[in-house]
Formats: structure tokens, C-alpha cells, sequence
């Protein structure tokens, strides 16, 4: 069964599967943008705005417990100085560039927002006080070098890349038939570009769940496997569809956004367990 698990993880994890799935998916939905944007509009949608605020708690969620992780097992690090810096400049970002971000979508969340990331670094504290007393700590390190690195481009990597392309959002087309462009098309700079997807970058970060297991044993267990693996693909495809149905962003948009968070975590998983076979 372990083997089994082994070569699962092996094949979806290897970074040379990711940019393949990219290019098929872009190649069907660079056709396909406008229908749809056009089919599943709606701006009053309950369940768009909802998943809108929930496409954004990966974002602090991997960031505060990542950043904590990085204090604790600190004595694993080679430039521990570094490391120090390092995690208290994620922790400040991510907290705050999500609640920033709540704040432009919708204010009456903020409260909510900051209640939950307050929480949320307690939590953080005692759970991974809890891991390295199971002496998972080297584990728990491999994890968060792989976290934190597909957070910073899932926060700063796709707000980099939408300034090489500054596409026009579906919303701000007055004739869409007319002014429709296809993501390869480069536009003037614009504060407000729509590719790739900033939201579903950051909902794509709940895949780190399945990474879980790797320092709680208790979890490696076939069925919250299974678990772990539903709510990533429910939060992100959620998120994802919802940000279409807003008419925020067209479907090559979420894609991409999507791919490049979980190209990071192949990447950074490949160099992590590299690195460490090398020190070991």
C-alpha cells in the first residue's frame, strides 16, 4: 500500500505533469473564455461572493502556520539569522495582504478576517509545539520550506505576472462581442488586471493539506487521504467558478492562477526532498 501511495505522490507531484496539464488547459479554454464568462455571469451570486472571502483564508492560514513552524524548527536551519527575518516578513505580509484584500472585496468581513488569523496563530502555536514533540520536526521543516515558498508566489509570484499582461477584467467590457482580447494579448499597464487569477492562486495553497500527513502519522490513514484531497479540490474549484461567475475573471485566468501555485508545490517538494537525501 505504501508503494502504491509512494508512486501516487511521485506522479502527481512530478514538475514536468504540471506544465503539460497547463498547456492542455489553456489551449481548450483560450476558446472558450468568452462563451462562458457569457453563460455564468451573475453578480448578485450568494455563493460567488461567498467563496470569493473563502478563496483568500489559505493565503494567512499557510502563512501564519508556516512562518511558525519556521521559529520552531529553527535549529535545522543553515542561516538561521535569515530564517529569523525571513518568517516575521511572511508572517506581517500575508496577514497582512489578506486582510487588505477582504477589506477592498467587502469591509464587513475585516472583523471576521482578523478574529480568524488572531486564532488561527494560537492554534498555529500549540499545534506545532504538539508536532515536535513527536519528534516529526524534520518533517515539519520540509513541509514549511515547501509551504511558505507556494505562498510568496501565490501572494507576490501572480501579482509579478499580471503586469506582463494587464488583460481587461469581463466586467469593465461594455461590448464584450467587440472588446473581448485573449489572455496572450499584451494591454497598457493597468492597476487592475484579470490574468492570471489572484484568488484562485491562493485557494489553490489548500493543497498543502495533503502534506499534512507527512509530519501527523495519525493522518496518513486512506481515509483522511481522501479527505484532504476533497476539501483542496473543493475550496480551489469553488473559488475558481466563482471568480468566472463574477465576471472578475475568464476561465484561462483561474487556470493559470491556479497551476502556478500547484507547479510551486511540485517544484519546491522535488528541491526539498533533494536537498535533504543530499544532507542526510
Amino acid at each position: 500500500m505504501s508503494e502504491e501511495k509512494n508512486t501516487f505522490h511521485s506522479i502527481i507531484w512530478n514538475p514536468i505533469i504540471w506544465p503539460v496539464v497547463f498547456v492542455i488547459g489553456m489551449a481548450i479554454f483560450t476558446f472558450c473564455d468568452l462563451p462562458i464568462a457569457k453563460a455564468i455571469i451573475h453578480y448578485d451570486s450568494v455563493y460567488a461572493r461567498f467563496f470569493e472571502i473563502i478563496g483568500l483564508i489559505s493565503t494567512p492560514t499557510a502563512g501564519i502556520f508556516f512562518a511558525i513552524s519556521n521559529f520552531l524548527t529553527i535549529r535545522f536551519a543553515k542561516m538561521r539569522l535569515l530564517s529569523i527575518l525571513l518568517s516575521w516578513l511572511a508572517l506581517i505580509t500575508f496577514v497582512g495582504f489578506n486582510i487588505l484584500s477582504v477589506y477592498m472585496l467587502d469591509s464587513r468581513w475585516v472583523v471576521y478576517i482578523v478574529l480568524y488569523d488572531v486564532l488561527f496563530i494560537a492554534f498555529s502555536m500549540w499545534a506545532n509545539r504538539y508536532v515536535c514533540s513527536y519528534a516529526r520536526v524534520v518533517e515539519l521543516r520540509k513541509v514549511m520550506m515547501i509551504g511558505l515558498s507556494a505562498t510568496l508566489v501565490a501572494v507576490l509570484g501572480q501579482t509579478l505576472v499580471k503586469f506582463g499582461f494587464n488583460r481587461p477584467r469581463f466586467i469593465t467590457l461594455t461590448n464584450p462581442d467587440t472588446q473581448f482580447t485573449y489572455w496572450f494579448v499584451h494591454h497598457p499597464f493597468t492597476a487592475d488586471s484579470s490574468f492570471p487569477s489572484g484568488h484562485a492562486a491562493q485557494a489553490a495553497l489548500s493543497f498543502i493539506l495533503v502534506y499534512i500527513k507527512r509530519f501527523v502519522p495519525k493522518l496518513r490513514a486512506k481515509k483522511w487521504e481522501f479527505v484532504m484531497w476533497t476539501a483542496a479540490i473543493f475550496i480551489t474549484g469553488s473559488t475558481m467558478i466563482s471568480r468566472i461567475i463574477l465576471g472578475v475573471h475568464y476561465a484561462t485566468d483561474v487556470w493559470a492562477g491556479c497551476f502556478l501555485t500547484l507547479l510551486t508545490l511540485s517544484l519546491s517538494s522535488w528541491y526539498v526532498e533533494k536537498r535533504y537525501l543530499v544532507d542526510e
